[in-house]
């Protein structure tokens, strides 16, 4: 079985892929119970599929050598995902092989579990039974059928000090990054990377290298910024395209009409700041007013990262 994400957050979606292959099979059919869902850390199981699955045997027919090869399966879309996983994992050439082999003879199904707003933090685990003659066959990847639930708060921090204080939710280890990302006194910019796991359902200290540090975790798709700053950036519209002549004049253009914005001086320099990480509570009172104006033309936007 295949778990696609393996680490994601409450209130999002995880993806099971479940393959049934029965290219062994002569002569004979068989018609297992199959039982596939998911186990929370709490032990509360969620079934997605309970069902009997029937699977009929390949053709006994003999193939003249001089006819031309029949197919025995419907062609299937390789599952890309399926393959990646196992690249990244410690699996031999031969089982990688094997897996190729399997996609085209077997049956792919796939299921989807919507992980709760409230849902527990940590690691759940897959149900898969084949109940089969009072027999119950379990997966055969087992030992990896399993993705977490993360969650990582910013408790507290303190640029005087340099230090911030997270929380990890999880009662597992969390693998997280932390991007120093500024310039220093020669105006240069700075790119500092730190990876490691925070420990389980307790707070982290980290040392802040900059006013601009960043908590990327849940495979980088997660970020939390590291700063007391509320969480409202300025960004420019990523859909407006600005036109700058030899005089120098600036104009914004909108792509869904002829309107054209000419930047002045001031309004230009709080547009070239608009990055998305400029904080809305560092503006000055003449900025708050020129964002009302260029946010009201729909030019500048807020944003939470």
């Amino acid at each position: 079985m295949s778990i696609f994400p393996k680490r994601t957050i409450p209130k999002s979606t995880v993806t099971i892929h479940w393959n049934f292959n029965i290219s062994h099979l002569k002569e004979v059919h068989i018609f297992p119970w199959v039982r596939i869902g998911v186990k929370d850390p709490n032990g509360k199981v969620t079934m997605l599929f309970e069902n009997h699955v029937l699977g009929l045997p390949n053709s006994n027919q003999k193939i003249d050598s001089s006819d031309k090869p029949s197919l025995e399966f419907l062609n299937k879309n390789i599952p890309l995902l399926v393959i990646a996983e196992y690249l990244e994992g410690q699996a031999t050439k031969e089982r990688l092989i094997e897996i190729l082999q399997n996609i085209q003879s077997g049956r792919h199904y796939y299921f989807k579990y919507d992980v709760p707003e409230d849902a527990p933090i940590g690691k759940y685990t897959l149900v898969s039974e084949v109940h089969s003659r009072g027999n119950i066959r379990l997966s055969k990847t087992i030992k990896d059928d399993f993705f977490f639930v993360e969650k990582i708060s910013l408790k507290n921090c303190n640029h005087s000090t340099k230090k911030a204080i997270v929380y990890n939710h999880s009662e597992e280890k969390t693998p997280v990054k932390i991007v120093s990302y500024y310039k220093d006194d020669q105006e240069k910019t700075q790119v500092k990377v730190r990876v490691f796991e925070i420990l389980p359902q307790v707070n982290t200290e980290i040392t802040l290298l900059s006013t601009n540090d960043y908590l990327l975790y849940n495979e980088e798709r997660e970020m939390i910024p590291l700063t007391i700053v509320s969480n409202n950036y300025i960004i420019r519209n990523q859909e407006i395209l600005e036109l700058t002549k030899a005089n120098g004049q600036s104009f914004l253009l909108k792509k869904d009409n002829d309107e054209a914005y000419e930047l002045k001086e001031e309004t230009k320099n709080l547009w070239n700041k608009a990055d998305g990480l400029l904080p809305f509570d560092d503006l000055n009172l003449e900025e708050a007013e020129q964002f009302k104006e260029l946010h009201k033309e729909g030019l500048l936007k807020t944003v939470n990262i």
